[in-house]
């Protein structure tokens, strides 16, 4: 069986680790970005911004802010902070469907991470390739944490522990102060399989298709000169913005919107593209007192979880991160407390545009979202402000947070928490983009496997996730090969 695989991320790459294993698979890995390299330069391992090339062009439409792909091997897993927490059984279950319960989902989560702390636990892998860790708590995260104690809040130490809220240090994965993106834990067992081809700076135009079945993907090479790479089998690793946009230029989408775009139209799916829903996230600018104990860089501090009142686990994560990680301007005591609903009802979409799709997130267009966000923040400003009242920071003059209408605030500040799923929903439903084992509806041998498919998010961060999914998809393609 020959697969080709459309993007080298966190999903694509893990997708083609396990189908690699299998000598009797073929396995082609394409991706429009760079190829580090064996030795991957330091820069691509340790910083959080990088040079543009490295970045997809993709922009709120709506708000005109920066949203952060990956483009490269590795994918977005390249380019991100490493936070590692992959939600709670119930984030899985609320999926809907038997095949992807928690229990279904638990065995790729184990076969790909090598937790360090807690890898004897049964929820946990401790053999896969992917290190989980968590770093040792220092400077602001302690006065954080006290403050936190006195408010009755738990302190834990492994937020990927079925149901555990509170207090206690990101899991995150790193090998030191190196990322351990899929570039730097899968790809090197690939490049020595012989049943696998990589292509890099390789872009997908389109699937090709005959007799409704996808025969290949073709692609512009780096020279410009387009090719067919035919393929029993082409799985759509793009992320949650690529793959839409890759299903669109095949014309499998909404046909108005097709038609309008001058495309052809192969499936009327008109929820391509739909049911956009990523977790919405504000910050509270603020300087910590003393310079010796700054906040720390993302994903190496301490996170908060905890539930608002409600049911369905409504759910929120804080933290405090420095701002010189991403602004290098900034000053060293500048910190951010950041504060972001997990269980947003608020949903946007991907359009058709001229060049990149218009990504319309739509934070807190509900006005539950809003409350919820205030709700949110009012509870961490609290926080904040007896933290200010001690002298362990200082408040900016006029903090935006402490506005008469705080939904109103919130939706001013609103930005992206950089978990954006749900664009080729996976469900049972004949209206869903694919169905429960990632098969795209109306075309044979087509699967979509990254982020997109989740019909909803999880209470953590989505890599996890996106490399779970990539696994299963591989697992779905061994059960059942082409005739």
């Amino acid at each position: 069986m020959r697969v080709l695989i459309v993007g080298a991320g966190s999903a694509g790459l893990t997708c083609a680790w396990r189908l690699a294993r299998e000598p009797s698979t073929e396995v082609v890995l394409i991706d429009a970005g760079v190829d580090p390299g064996p030795d991957v330069p330091s820069f691509l391992l340790r910083d959080m911004v990088l040079p543009p090339p490295f970045y997809w062009d993709y922009a709120e439409f709506d708000r005109g802010y920066f949203l952060p792909r990956g483009k490269l091997f590795g994918g977005t897993s390249a380019v991100n902070a490493t936070a590692a927490v992959r939600g709670h059984p119930w984030c899985y279950d609320a999926w809907g469907s038997p095949s992807w319960r928690w229990e279904r989902c638990l065995p790729s989560f184990r076969a790909i991470e090598a937790d360090m702390q807690f890898g004897a636990e049964p929820y946990h892998g401790h053999a896969g390739p992917v290190p989980i860790t968590r770093c040792e708590l220092g400077g602001f995260d302690h006065a954080l944490g006290d403050a936190y104690v006195r408010r009755g809040l738990a302190r834990i130490a492994d937020h990927n522990a079925p149901g555990h809220l509170g207090f206690g240090p990101f899991p995150t994965n790193r090998i030191g102060d190196d990322r351990a993106s899929t570039l730097r834990t899968l790809l090197p067992e690939l490049r020595g399989r012989p049943n696998v081809t990589l292509r890099p700076q390789t872009e997908a135009v389109r699937v090709v298709m005959a007799h409704g079945e996808a025969r290949g993907v073709l692609v512009r090479t780096a020279q410009g000169d387009e090719q067919l790479l035919e393929a029993d089998r082409v799985v759509l690793s793009g992320g949650t913005f690529g793959s839409p946009e890759m299903l669109f230029a095949s014309g499998i989408g909404p046909a108005d919107g097709l038609r309008t775009a001058g495309l052809p139209v192969h499936v009327d799916a008109p929820e391509v593209g739909a049911n956009l829903v990523d977790h919405p996230y504000v910050q509270m600018g603020i300087e910590v007192s003393d310079p010796a104990k700054p906040a720390a860089p993302p994903g190496k501090g301490a996170l908060l979880t905890f539930e608002l009142d409600g049911p369905g686990h409504l759910q929120a994560h804080a933290f405090a991160y420095r701002t010189r990680a991403v602004d290098p301007s900034a000053d060293p005591c500048s910190a951010a407390v950041t504060c972001a609903l997990l269980t947003p009802e608020s949903r946007g979409r991907l359009e058709l545009g001229t060049g990149r799709a218009r990504v319309r997130l739509n934070h807190l267009s509900s006005d539950v979202d809003a409350r919820r966000m205030a709700e949110i923040v009012a509870r961490v400003a609290d926080v904040v402000a007896d933290l200010a009242s001690e002298g362990a920071l200082r408040l900016p003059a006029d903090p935006w947070w402490h506005a008469d209408d705080l939904p109103a605030a919130c939706r001013r500040e609103v930005v992206t928490y950089h978990h954006p799923v749900g664009t080729c929903r996976m469900g049972s439903d004949t209206a869903s983009v694919v169905d429960e084992a990632l098969r795209v509806r109306g075309v044979e041998r087509l699967m979509v496997a990254d982020a997109s498919v989740m019909p909803s998010l999880p209470r953590g961060q989505t890599n996890l996730g996106a490399m779970m999914i990539g696994h299963r998809a591989a697992e779905f393609l061994l059960e059942a090969p082409p005739p």
